[in-house]
């Protein structure tokens, strides 16, 4: 059976919400937590910022909500915009999925005035379906940090999820069988070229980031829309000679059929996301973990420590960590955000602020944090692909503290996840960013719920101004 089949498959079963694992839907609900929660705090950013604008200029029928700011404009251009909101901040767990599935599926269901139930399914297999794919094309990325120490000159970061938003669309419309071929097979022609790389190695950062969001959120929509239409692609371009995997994929030996679509229903890779409690590059994160722990334990400030050497896996995102001009820049750089940490700026969107920007004691601080490729980081993953290791050493008070960590916090492993507490404190004091108390409550009440709810107008309500 070709790999466009078992998708079809998989969406036809599990576009029913009776059909979806409770530990599925569970996680579903945790990632509409966290991409929500992300979205209102990116208002905070300008490259969220621009997106309402983008938005407003496009206009349209009102039919789908911008998060946080409230108001309706065509389930496209929300899309877009809650994309650049969502992603503003680089808060979206990984693999960065939610950026463009869940802005995508949210505005086309409050479009369609779907059901909380029919939302939730909507999700899960647009997750799934995106998943699958870039967890595939992903391993360029770790094969070539395994063997080189960095990333391949053409490879794709998340680029692939559009095929996921259009398949969890076309679901929500109840669309036929062949009509959810087609929104596929445009999403696939829709795919941006897989140019991270290029991205990666420009100076200053540039809000576009690893992949457009915005432009594959509103593509995943119009793909099955204009499937809906009677609009037709290629309907076998994933399983063709020269189809889609040849293209998006540098390298021939990594296209793996079963990989890709094999024991859908049964392998949940949407059971395996990482999320984040830190608005920066997940490279980061374990060795933010041990800084901060250490702070915490020695009760160390930023006048006694001389030097911080840091070591984890090679970084290629940002070529000169000690170059931030924007906010962009922050969140891939590592001596700033731990010069973040060390200054007591809050973990959130104030980490990406103007004044932080300007602020002469981060400047300072992060000239005294160094960065290593640590040997055990590949060792590591090797044994354990969810391992991340990460080591610190600070000198400070004439001696050197060190700290380690296999996993970051948000890590899928025994002590290291969160807990459905901590997720919802998360979003709440993300979207304290621009919603009250009173509102933050309700829309975390809702999410948890979801299934109770008829349409989704209650919940749109709760999540804007």
């Amino acid at each position: 059976m070709s790999v466009t089949d078992k998708f079809l498959d998989f969406a036809e079963k599990y576009g029913k919400y009776e059909n979806i694992p409770e530990n599925v839907i569970h996680e579903v609900k945790m990632t509409l937590l966290d991409g929500i929660g992300n979205a209102l705090a990116g208002i905070a950013s300008d490259k969220g910022k621009i997106g309402v604008a983008m938005a407003h200029e496009l206009g349209g029928r009102e039919e789908a909500t911008l998060i946080g700011v409230g108001g309706k404009v065509s389930a496209a251009a929300a899309a877009f915009a809650n994309a650049e909101l969502l992603n503003g901040l680089d808060g979206d767990p990984i693999p960065h999925i939610p950026p463009t599935v869940l802005p995508s599926i949210l505005a086309v269901g409050e479009k369609e005035k779907i059901s909380g139930k029919e939302l939730l399914a909507a999700l899960t297999v647009g997750q799934e379906v995106a998943l699958r794919l870039v967890s595939i094309f992903g391993m360029q990325m770790i094969i070539s940090y395994m063997k080189y120490n960095k990333t391949p000159d053409i490879f794709s970061n998340s680029n692939e999820s559009i095929i996921g938003a259009a398949v969890g669309n076309a679901v929500a419309m109840k669309l036929s069988r062949e009509q959810i071929n087609q929104a596929l097979a445009i999403a696939a022609y829709y795919c941006t070229l897989p140019v991270a790389h290029d991205w990666e190695s420009s100076m200053p950062k540039s809000m576009i980031k690893y992949a457009p969001v915005s432009w594959l959120a509103q593509g995943g929509v119009e793909a099955a829309m204009l499937a809906k239409l009677g609009y037709e692609s290629n309907p076998t371009t994933l399983d063709n000679e020269f189809g889609f995997p040849v293209y998006n994929n540098n390298s021939k030996e990594i296209w793996n059929e079963e990989q890709v679509a094999g024991a859908l229903g049964e392998r949940w890779n949407i059971l395996n996301y990482i999320y984040k409690p830190y608005p920066c590059c997940s490279f980061i994160h374990p060795i933010l973990d041990c800084f901060n722990a250490l702070i915490a334990e020695e009760n160390l400030t930023r006048f006694e420590i001389e030097d911080v050497q840091c070591f984890t896996a090679p970084f290629n995102a940002h070529p000169d960590q000690y170059a931030v001009e924007n906010q962009i820049d922050v969140q891939f750089s590592a001596p700033y955000c731990f010069s973040l940490v060390i200054n007591g700026y809050g973990n959130g969107p104030e980490w990406q602020s103007k004044k932080a920007l300007k602020d002469p004691a981060v400047r300072e601080f992060m000239q005294k944090v160094h960065m290593n490729i640590a040997p055990e980081y590949a060792e590591n993953r090797k044994k354990d692909p969810k391992s991340w290791y990460g080591r610190i050493e600070v000198k400070a008070r004439g001696q050197v503290f060190k700290k380690e960590t296999m996993y970051p916090k948000g890590a899928k492993v025994e002590g290291y996840a969160f807990t459905d507490e901590e997720m919802i404190q998360r979003f709440k004091d993300m979207g304290a960013t621009i919603l009250t108390d009173d509102k933050l409550d309700k829309a975390a009440d809702l999410i948890m719920h979801l299934e109770d709810l008829e349409n989704l107008d209650e919940l749109f309500e709760a999540i804007s101004l």
